[in-house]
């Protein structure tokens, strides 16, 4: 049985508002608001499009009385171009640069902006209208206001210019700043996945440099009584389950045949040090072992049972690993037949200093499966010590984080 798993590779925040990815719609809405700049363009010219259209039905056709003549085309044509680049070539740089400043600025900014533009695009509509229409069009709206200053006769066209832009001004700064907090959004969604992902990391491979410093003890007393042999063994088996705990990836899955074979390696060690103080008995149901499980799950329970229980036992010390499935969730369970079990164990998890290890069990099972899961401890009668713990049983690896 290979031991040997693959690492996973961290994946860049995903560009546009759909997190998930599946679907071609979503992929497309993905694309289309993962650039600023396509973005732009594509509703820039989508937008004054729509209003060509728009303007040629609704109010071309109610000026000249014809709806598709060449005067109503014309019209609207030109109304669409001088409004496409009034907004590209004039008020989003101007929109750009105040979207950088202070929110009075920025309000001063825009609004004056808008005034001026809103005036300007009258008096090129006025000379157009001259154009289409000749002198006397002019004519009319002087006998019609009484006045004949040319700024006084570009009042009727004001609201509408306003209107206009200050629409475009609105989609304009709304999706701007939805683009901003989408990007801020996906930074902090992605810096939560690595946070999350460097805190099951370092759950997993935190290990107690107790176990380390007995089983290089152990050895070195062999080495020191020339049981070679022996020394020997130590040695193999504590390389292999190094190995096998640096190979391993937390942030997946293994099956728990595997997670045996992998606890298999660190009793083998304890045993040769603790000789017939220590037996090992498993309970495990065939069924499970398919079941996937994160990798070395299990050893923190059994290390705080070897050290709490075992190491303090003169003889007679049993651990037993059982692992049974109750409908939809895999069980699994340590126990100890250790004296010195606490009559409250849930203190062992919040006591500094005395399971630690469990309870960075407990923190790595809640990453992994939030409520899906459970972790109790509790004593046994007559005496000795359990961990209990439940999560969904599945057949399928996956991938945390």
């Amino acid at each position: 049985m290979s031991n040997k798993m693959t690492a996973v590779d961290i994946a860049p925040p995903i560009k546009g508002p759909f997190l998930d990815e599946q679907g071609s719609s979503r992929r497309a809405l993905n694309w289309f608001f993962a650039s600023k700049k396509r973005l732009f363009w594509l509703l820039q010219i989508g937008g004054w499009t729509g209003y060509f259209f728009f303007h040629v039905l609704l109010v071309s056709s109610l000026v000249f009385g014809a709806l598709l003549s060449t005067q109503s085309i014309a019209f609207s044509l030109s109304m669409s171009a001088i409004g496409f680049l009034t907004t590209t070539i004039v008020l989003r740089p101007v929109f750009r640069v105040a979207r950088h400043l202070p929110p009075a600025t920025l309000l001063a900014s825009v609004i004056g902006a808008t005034l001026v533009l809103c005036i300007a695009m009258a008096a090129l509509k006025a000379l157009i209208f001259v154009q289409i229409f000749g002198e006397g069009w002019i004519q009319g709206r002087i006998d019609q206001l009484g006045t004949d200053n040319f700024f006084l006769l570009l009042q009727p066209d004001l609201p509408p210019n306003l209107f206009l832009l200050g629409s475009w001004g609105g989609f304009y700064f709304g999706i701007n700043y939805y683009l901003t907090l989408r990007d801020e959004g996906e930074q902090l969604l992605h810096a939560a996945r690595l946070a999350e992902q460097a805190q099951l990391k370092m759950l997993r491979y935190q290990l107690n440099p107790h176990f380390l410093f007995n089983t290089l003890n152990a050895i070195s007393t062999l080495v020191i009584t020339e049981d070679a042999r022996h020394a020997n063994e130590m040695l193999t088996k504590l390389s292999a389950f190094l190995r096998y705990s640096l190979d391993s990836d937390p942030l997946q899955t293994t099956s728990f045949a595997e997670e045996l074979h992998a606890l298999q390696l660190y009793l083998d060690i304890e045993t040769t040090r603790f000789g017939e103080r220590l037996q090992i008995i498993q309970h495990v149901d065939n069924e499970v072992l398919e079941a996937r499980v994160p990798s070395l799950i299990l050893q923190p329970a059994i290390e705080n049972a070897i050290k709490y229980a075992i190491g303090k036992m003169e003889s007679g010390g049993i651990i037993e690993i059982i692992a049974c499935r109750e409908g939809d969730a895999l069980k699994l369970q340590v126990c100890d037949n250790g004296p010195y079990a606490p009559d409250k164990p849930e203190k062992i998890l919040s006591h500094a200093g005395s399971g630690v290890g469990l309870v960075n069990m407990r923190e790595r099972l809640q990453h992994l499966y939030g409520s899906a899961q459970t972790f109790t401890v509790s004593k046994r009668t007559p005496r000795g010590f359990c961990v209990t713990l439940t999560l969904p049983f599945d057949k399928r690896n996956q991938i945390y984080g």
